[in-house]
């Protein structure tokens, strides 16, 4: 990506600016995208009056909907050639003689609504690199599936390419990598190995996510196992070793800065492995640290000539500089923190591969709050996980499953750190005279689909898994177990729906063998269901005395609406493509916006068949 491409946009765009334009003014007055993306919820397609799918869609598209198989209207939707087709349809050639696949023709507003989602969806092609792929090694690679090894390859790769290029343009290199939320640490464990060598301090907020990487770092042989190094206390069973028992780091009263305690390992080895990454020790220097954030800091070097840092930390905003000082330059012991107060010599990359909801902004923000960082390369998802700057949170009723626990955490009304992060989108007039670009959170949840990788067997195993969903609920409010889902009186003007002001249950995730049949799938959700606090007593008592014949008929009676359903999550999932783009197209416009960025862009990382999650947002300082 240059900086005159700095988004990966059709050529048709000649500047960003238009685009974004076109991108938020499509978004914001085209009342059948919001109503897909944002107002509509799955979950409540049987319960809703009047009827979802008549209500919300034009009357010509279900006139031509009804003439074609489900798989048929998903290939016109991505792949079926829009502007031959469109050009077909224009005004002046009469369409009532013409057809489709074997059936009606489109209707040109289908046909244009298609064409403006497709121009507008940010391209996913992965960029073509002239170098070969570099494997990982077998014991680098342990425990991943197929899906991380191809992202870690590539991200690997890109990292490395990018602190060439960002040394390279500084004249300064980069002298460590921080991984945002680094998780099993697969990524550092890469980056650390051949034929990379970088420094890398993983930060994760859960401790057994840490204590699970640094046993994969044992079992990869990247470092030695600390319960097989001594034979007897206070000596090495390795040959050539001068012993390094385990070292605790704390805080002393009246002591601004850690120190050693307990330790018989002299001050000056500790801090030229700490401090002096040029060292190249072939045995682990392995310490728990506790730094005056109260952040636990182990620290291995490698056999290689890389080195990891792991610390335990929950990211709460992107200031890190004490975190990064403290793992870069510790106080030898008794010493109350260093004196001179010079901008350290570190320089670091930000990175972050698929970091949810608002950890991505930390990791954005960092390059603006901290000297020592001088680029971040970001990789987002969990876009449900976000929280909303302009407005009170917002809560949809779930599609599949109930969602995920820290959104409860995470949903402050009015936050700071959440969505939009750049001005442009906060001071975005809208021609329907609203301020501020806003996105709920069944908008977000939806961003993460990923249509063209849709194949036959999974969509329709999806469309049953909705379908299920929708009847169950249905038998819930016949039952008058919950509510009739609530309309707003303007509806029928603009067909946009207010959130259900109905409770729901949440029943998490099925297992597959739950939807063999929808009786079956019934009797699992009846005995999630029971447990439930508030309704579990009357889910025993109007649900579980179901007969299996009971439970047939609704299937029978609503089995009309099934392909109803089909289309619209069809139609859904396609046009949340743009509600991807307007996330990722914000945090690239933050970037933009600030003094300290010399350049910025979005690119694809990654091939968007094996991980759809695939763009980084990048940026350098100046």
């Amino acid at each position: 990506m240059t900086s005159n491409r700095p988004l990966p946009i059709s050529r048709a765009w000649e500047h960003p600016d238009a685009y974004i334009e076109a991108l938020l003014g499509f978004s914001t007055t085209s009342v059948l995208f919001m109503n897909l993306c944002g107002s509509v919820h799955m979950v409540d397609f049987l319960t809703r009056e009047p009827d979802l799918y008549t209500t919300i869609l034009p009357k010509d598209w279900i006139f031509f909907f009804e003439q074609h198989g489900t798989q048929d209207i998903i290939r016109l939707l991505l792949r079926e050639d829009i502007e031959h087709l469109r050009g077909a349809g224009k005004p002046s050639v009469d369409q009532s003689s013409r057809t489709w696949n074997g059936g009606a023709f489109p209707p040109q507003s289908l046909l244009d609504y298609i064409f403006n989602i497709r121009r507008l969806t940010l391209q996913r092609e992965m960029c073509s690199s002239s170098s070969e792929s570099i494997q990982l090694p077998k014991q680098v690679a342990m425990h991943m599936n197929r899906k991380k090894v191809h992202e870690v390859e590539c991200i690997s790769q890109h990292v490395a390419s990018l602190s060439a290029t960002v040394s390279k343009r500084r004249g300064e290199p980069v002298t460590h990598i921080v991984d945002f939320g680094s998780g099993q640490n697969y990524l550092g464990r890469t980056l650390a190995s051949s034929p990379y060598y970088k420094h890398v301090i993983a930060i994760e907020r859960r401790h057994q996510f840490i204590s699970g990487a640094k046993s994969m770092d044992v079992r990869a042989k990247l470092a030695k196992d600390p319960k097989a190094q001594y034979s007897r206390k206070g000596k090495s069973s390795c040959d050539g070793c001068t012993g390094t028992p385990e070292v605790t780091v704390s805080e002393t009263t009246g002591a601004s800065q850690p120190t050693i305690e307990g330790s018989q390992v002299s001050d000056a080895p500790f801090v030229e492995m700490l401090g002096d990454m040029s060292v190249q020790p072939d045995e682990i220097l392995a310490s728990t640290t506790k730094c005056p954030l109260q952040e636990k800091i182990p620290k291995s070097e490698i056999h290689t000539r890389g080195t990891l840092s792991y610390v335990e930390h929950e990211i709460q905003d992107g200031y890190l500089e004490p975190i990064i000082d403290h793992v870069i330059h510790p106080s030898p012991a008794g010493a109350s923190g260093r004196k001179d107060k010079e901008e350290s010599d570190a320089r670091l990359m930000v990175v972050s591969l698929h970091s949810c909801g608002n950890l991505t902004h930390h990791g954005l923000r960092s390059l603006i709050l901290n000297p020592s960082i001088v680029a971040v390369a970001m990789i987002g998802c969990c876009y449900n996980l976000l929280t909303e700057r302009l407005g009170p949170a917002t809560h949809g009723l779930p599609i599949l499953q109930s969602f995920h626990p820290r959104l409860k955490e995470t949903g402050t009304s009015y936050d700071p750190h959440g969505f939009p992060m750049s001005k442009y989108y906060e001071n975005y007039r809208s021609p329907g005279a609203t301020t501020g670009m806003k996105l709920n959170i069944t908008a977000r949840a939806l961003a993460v689909q990923a249509p063209y990788n849709w194949g036959v067997n999974d969509s329709e195993s999806s469309f049953t898994r909705h379908f299920f969903r929708a009847l169950l609920q249905r038998i819930l409010v016949d039952r008058n177990i919950l509510a009739k889902p609530c309309v707003s009186e303007d509806a029928s003007s603009d067909g946009a729906y207010l959130e259900a002001r109905n409770s729901s249950i949440a029943m998490g995730k099925l297992p597959k063998a739950a939807f063999k049949s929808f009786t079956t799938y019934v009797r699992a959700a009846t005995i999630r269901m029971s447990r439930d606090q508030i309704y579990g007593s009357k889910v025993q008592e109007h649900i579980a005395a179901m007969t299996d014949e009971e439970i047939q008929c609704y299937e029978t009676q609503y089995s009309h609406a099934r392909k109803h359903m089909s289309v619209v999550w069809s139609l859904m999932g396609f046009s949340a493509q743009l509600v991807e783009a307007i996330i990722v197209v914000d945090r690239w416009q933050f970037l933009r916006e600030q003094d300290l960025v010399k350049d910025c862009w979005v690119q694809p990382v990654f091939d968007y068949s094996e991980s759809p999650r695939n763009l980084a947002v990048i940026g350098l300082k100046k």
